[in-house]
C-alpha cells in the first residue's frame, strides 16, 4: 500500500513539472485545431459541396473534434483529483464522451454512429454536418471561455486588443464574403473588405447592394458581423469566460473599462450577462414588433423571409449598423410610409446609443417602480440622456423646418413629425433613411454633419465623438466665459483630466477628419467637395449615411473609407495611444509658461 502511494506521488510530482510546458503545445495544437475546423466549416457553407465531399467534411471535422477530445483526456490525467474534476466539468464530459462513442464506432465500423441514426430518420449528410458543426462550436466556444481568462499573460494593452480583435472580424468577414456561395455575381476583394469594415464597425456604407447582391447566406453573414462587431469581440470572449470563473480578473476588468469606456463596472460577470442580456431582449422585442407591422405592401415569399428580414433589421437598428435588405432602405415604397416600422427602429437606435452602463443603470432604478427617480442615476446617465434628449428634439425641428417642402412634402403632417424624429435620431450613428439624402438641402448637410461627428454614447453600439464629450465640451466652454475655475454638471465637479480628455478626443478626430477628407478629394476629383466631406464625415462616425458616392468610389477611397471606419468604431484617441510611446513617469512639472490664447 505504501508503495503504491509512493508511486502515486512519484507521477504526482513528474506530471506537476511538465504540465506547464505540456499545456503550452496543447494550446497551441488546440489552436491550430480550431482554425482546421473553422476552414472545414467555411469551405462547406462557402461552397456547397455534394454530399460525398459532405461526408468527406464531415470526417474531417469529426477528427478535428478526436483532438479535443485527447486534450480533455490530458487535462483528466493531469489534474489530480479526477473525479472532482469530471464533476466540476460534467457538461463537457458528456460532450466528449459522446465524441469518444463516435469515435469508436467509426474506427470499428467506418460509420459514425450518429450518422446512421440520422439516416434512419431521413436526415441527409448535409443535416448530419451540421450537428456536428454543431458539437464543433459547443466546443470552441468552451476553448474561448478557457483563453479568454489568461489575456493577460499575452501583455496586449486593452487598447491595442480592442482593435485587434476588430481586425481579426474585419479579416475573417472579408474571406467569408469572398467565398463563391455569398454573392450571385463575383466580389472583388476591395468591396468584401468594405462590406466586412463596414458591418463589423458597424456603419452601414454599402458599395454592392445588400439585398440583390448577396445570397441568403450572404445577408447572414453580414447581420453577425454588425451582431459581433455592435456587442464587440471582447465582450463576448470576456463574458464566455466569466462561466469558468465567479470573478472577473483585473485585467479583464480593465479591458471591459476600455471597451464601455466607463470607470463604473461593478461585478465583471454580471455586466456582461446584463449587456447579453440588455442587447437580446431588445432586439427580440423589436423583431416581434417588426414581423407584425411591415405591412401587406411588403412582398414577402412566405413567414420564414418576413422573420428574417424582422431579425435583420431590428438587430442592425440596435447595433446601429444602419444595414437594410431593401434596395433604397428605409426609402423603399412598401416601407417608406410605415411609420410603426419606422417608430420601432427609431426606438432601437436610441436604445442602442444609449449605452449598456446606461441602460443598466436606468433599468436597476426603475425595478419594481413606475417612474425613474431621476436623482438616483449616475451623474453619466444623466448626461447621457440629457444630451441625447436636445440633440433628438432639435434635430428633428431643424429638418422639420428645412425639409418641410422638400424632402417631407409626400408626407403627412404627422407623418412629416415622425419622420423628422426618425432622421434625427439615425443620423447621429444608424445610418438608416425614410427621405432620399440625395437631395437634401445644404443647411440640412451641415447640421446632419454636426450631429454624425458627435455620434452616440459611450460604451454604446454607436460612434462619433460621443455625447459626453460633446457635453464636457459645452461645459467647459461655458465655464470658461463665465470665468469660472472649475466646470460642473448636476451639481458635481468633472475633474481636469476629463476636461483634458474631451479636447484630446476632438483635436485627434478633427485631425483624422482633415487627413482623411483630403486623401479622399485628391483619389475622387469626380466628386464635389461637399459629397466627399459627408461621406467622409459619415464614414468616421460610423453613421452609413451617403449622397450616394459609395458604390462609385475609386479602390483608393474605398480603402480610405474602410481605414475612416475602423479608426471611427475603436475610436481615434484610442488608435493614436495604440501607437504612441508610454509614458514612464510623469511625477514631475516644468516652470509656467505663459501664452496669448485667442
Amino acid at each position: 500500500m505504501g508503495k503504491l502511494r509512493n508511486t502515486r506521488e512519484w507521477i504526482n510530482v513528474f506530471l506537476f513539472d511538465i504540465k506547464d510546458r505540456f499545456f503550452k503545445v496543447m494550446n497551441l495544437l488546440a489552436l491550430f485545431a480550431t482554425l482546421a475546423g473553422i476552414m472545414i466549416v467555411i469551405r462547406f457553407f462557402g461552397f456547397s459541396p455534394d454530399e460525398a465531399s459532405t461526408e468527406n467534411l464531415t470526417n474531417q471535422l469529426h477528427r478535428v473534434l478526436d483532438f479535443f477530445l485527447l486534450q480533455f483526456v490530458f487535462r483528466l490525467i493531469f489534474d489530480f483529483n479526477p473525479r472532482k474534476f469530471l464533476q466540476k466539468n460534467i457538461w463537457e464530459s458528456l460532450i466528449m464522451a459522446l465524441i469518444l462513442g463516435e469515435s469508436v464506432v467509426f474506427f470499428f465500423f467506418g460509420k459514425a454512429l450518429m450518422f446512421q441514426l440520422s439516416q434512419s430518420v431521413g436526415l441527409t449528410a448535409q443535416g448530419y454536418f451540421l450537428v456536428v458543426q454543431a458539437v464543433f462550436w459547443i466546443v470552441v466556444l468552451r476553448q474561448t471561455g478557457r483563453a479568454s481568462i489568461n489575456l493577460s499573460k499575452l501583455h496586449i494593452r486593452p487598447g491595442t486588443l480592442l482593435a485587434l480583435s476588430f481586425l481579426a472580424l474585419i479579416l475573417i468577414g472579408t474571406v467569408l464574403l469572398k467565398m463563391p456561395e455569398m454573392t450571385y455575381e463575383n466580389i472583388s476583394w476591395a468591396d468584401a473588405l468594405f462590406t466586412s469594415t463596414s458591418a463589423s464597425c458597424v456603419t452601414g456604407l454599402i458599395v454592392q447592394d445588400t439585398a440583390t447582391f448577396f445570397t441568403f447566406r450572404g445577408q447572414l453573414i453580414i447581420m453577425l458581423l454588425f451582431q459581433l462587431g455592435g456587442l464587440n469581440m471582447l465582450t463576448i470572449a470576456t463574458f464566455i469566460g466569466s462561466f469558468y470563473r465567479k470573478r472577473g480578473s483585473l485585467y479583464a476588468s480593465s479591458m471591459l473599462k476600455d471597451v464601455l469606456d466607463t470607470d463604473h463596472v461593478g461585478s465583471l460577470t454580471g455586466i456582461l450577462r446584463k449587456v447579453i442580456l440588455y442587447s437580446l431582449s431588445f432586439e427580440i422585442a423589436g423583431a416581434i414588433l417588426l414581423y407584425f407591422l411591415w405591412g401587406n405592401q411588403c412582398d414577402f415569399h412566405g413567414p420564414v423571409q418576413q422573420l428574417f428580414f424582422s431579425f435583420f433589421h431590428s438587430i442592425s437598428a440596435f447595433n446601429n449598423a444602419g444595414f437594410s435588405l431593401f434596395t433604397n432602405g428605409l426609402f423603399e415604397d412598401p416601407v417608406r410610409f410605415q411609420y410603426g416600422v419606422h417608430l420601432v427602429i427609431m426606438v432601437l437606435i436610441i436604445a442602442g446609443g444609449l449605452g449598456f452602463i446606461v441602460l443598466q443603470d436606468v433599468f436597476s432604478k426603475a425595478s419594481g417602480k413606475r417612474i425613474i427617480n431621476w436623482r438616483k442615476l449616475m451623474v453619466n446617465s444623466r448626461v447621457v440622456i440629457t444630451i441625447t434628449f436636445w440633440l433628438l428634439l432639435s434635430g428633428a425641428a431643424l429638418f422639420f423646418i428645412l425639409e418641410y417642402n422638400n424632402t417631407l412634402k409626400d408626407h403627412s403632417f404627422a407623418g412629416k413629425i415622425v419622420t423628422a424624429f426618425f432622421q434625427s435620431a439615425t443620423t447621429r450613428t444608424a445610418g438608416f433613411n425614410t427621405v432620399d439624402t440625395s437631395i437634401l438641402t445644404t443647411p440640412t448637410l451641415i447640421f446632419f454633419m454636426l450631429f454624425m461627428f458627435v455620434g452616440a454614447s459611450p460604451g454604446s453600439t454607436g460612434g462619433g465623438i460621443k455625447t459626453t464629450t460633446f457635453a464636457v465640451a459645452l461645459k467647459a466652454a461655458w465655464a470658461n466665459i463665465r470665468g469660472r475655475e472649475h466646470v460642473e454638471v448636476y451639481k458635481r465637479n468633472i475633474r481636469w483630466a476629463s476636461v483634458n480628455k474631451t479636447y484630446a478626443i476632438i483635436a485627434v478626430a478633427l485631425t483624422f477628419l482633415f487627413f482623411f477628407t483630403i486623401l479622399l478629394s485628391y483619389t475622387n476629383p469626380q466628386f464635389s467637395f461637399r459629397q466627399i466631406l459627408f461621406e467622409q464625415v459619415s464614414a468616421m462616425g460610423t453613421v452609413g449615411l451617403s449622397m450616394g458616392i459609395t458604390s462609385g468610389l475609386s479602390t483608393a477611397g474605398k480603402l480610405i473609407l474602410v481605414v475612416s471606419m475602423f479608426v471611427g468604431r475603436i475610436g481615434s484617441l484610442t488608435m493614436v495611444v495604440i501607437f504612441s510611446r508610454r509614458i514612464i513617469s510623469g511625477a514631475y512639472r516644468y516652470p509656467n509658461a505663459r501664452l496669448m490664447i485667442g
